[in-house]
């Protein structure tokens, strides 16, 4: 087996402490005996690497189990895992699943409170550092909502969003299902007139399944967290509960639980739309503290490829439970795995 490597002396920050124990002991990229493929294994930077910008090896996946969190998959380069449907990221919903791909999104609500609507565009990026370890990036470069510091029908405040960054951890995987853990670190890069420069911390457990056929269920359940809540704060993102990255609450505490099915109705070498998917999105955040509100939203979906691993989406977003953030919102995407 021809085994490619690389050196590499550039430092991943922030990921060291989390993988220093499983990393214990790597050297040079070995093959090891093991069930099933051949388990390559190799340094952290040249894992990294290789996960980040290397060629995706499909022959190198193999399942890994919750028993070996701490003793297998952080020395093994990142490799995509097979099955009857796609691991493929849907439009509002929990991903349950790695993958190394960026996403350019637009979003258009209409009807928010103090009048006006909402809309934005969005970059986010996957980065998987080993079998184990991933990094989400998800970069709100423009967000424009009603201005909250001045009369309701004034105008919007437009600039730049809150940058929210996730760690996430692979904690079982095979072919019919994934599971990961995540920690979504919000930062106030954005400004409250419009309902963002909120910080908080939302970890949640997320699931990826093929029970039958085609058939995709995905959800999550976690939490919210704000870490800089003051009442001016509270006050100005009132106008506007649901912004940033998912439509994550701004300034209360909440329950966060999220579920999608959907069917993939055509197959990957279909000659127009491929790999065609529906499904239905349901999102829920439900105050645990600082009132009793209940957001919960619809979103019917779709996905399908256009060619040399891009993709397309589009979904509407339908408040059901309320108070009600906009009446209807617009989710456009186009994705490309790399």
């Amino acid at each position: 087996m021809d085994i490619r490597r690389r050196s590499s002396w550039f430092g991943l920050l922030g990921i060291a402490a989390a993988v220093v124990a499983p990393w214990g002991g790597a050297k040079a990229f070995q093959e090891e005996p093991a069930e099933g493929p051949t388990r390559v294994v190799g340094s952290l930077p040249d894992v990294a690497l290789d996960s980040l910008v290397g060629p995706l090896r499909h022959d190198a996946w193999r399942p890994l189990g919750l028993r070996s969190l701490f003793s297998e998959g952080w020395d093994e380069a990142y490799a995509p895992a097979p099955g009857d449907a796609p691991r493929q990221t849907w439009i509002n919903n929990a991903d349950g699943a790695f993958y190394r791909l960026f996403v350019f999104s637009y979003n258009y609500a209409r009807g928010a409170p103090g009048g006006g609507d909402v809309q934005g565009g969005d970059f986010f990026l996957f980065t998987p550092l080993s079998r184990r370890l991933e990094l989400g990036w998800f970069v709100p470069f423009v967000f424009s909502g009603p201005d909250a510091a001045r009369p309701p029908g004034s105008g919007n405040w437009t600039d730049f969003g809150d940058l929210t960054i996730a760690p996430r951890v692979l904690l079982a995987e095979d072919r019919r299902y994934t599971l990961t853990t995540n920690l979504f670190v919000r930062t106030p890069t954005g400004d409250a007139r419009n309902g963002n420069g909120a910080a908080s911390l939302s970890p949640d457990f997320e699931f990826w399944a093929n029970p039958a056929g085609r058939w995709v269920a995905r959800g999550a359940v976690g939490a919210t967290v704000p870490t800089n809540s003051t009442p001016a704060k509270r006050r100005l993102q009132a106008s506007n509960p649901w912004t940033g990255f998912n439509a994550s609450p701004a300034s209360f505490t909440s329950f966060d639980a999220r579920l999608a099915v959907g069917r993939y109705v055509t197959p990957a070498d279909a000659k127009y739309f491929k790999n065609l998917v529906l499904y239905t999105a349901a999102n829920l955040h439900a105050e645990v503290s600082g009132g009793r509100a209940t957001y919960f939203t619809l979103t019917p979906g779709l996905r399908f490829g256009v060619g040399n691993e891009w993709y397309v989406l589009a979904g509407l977003e339908v408040p059901v439970v309320g108070p009600i953030p906009f009446e209807t919102q617009s989710i456009f995407q186009v994705i490309k795995n790399f």
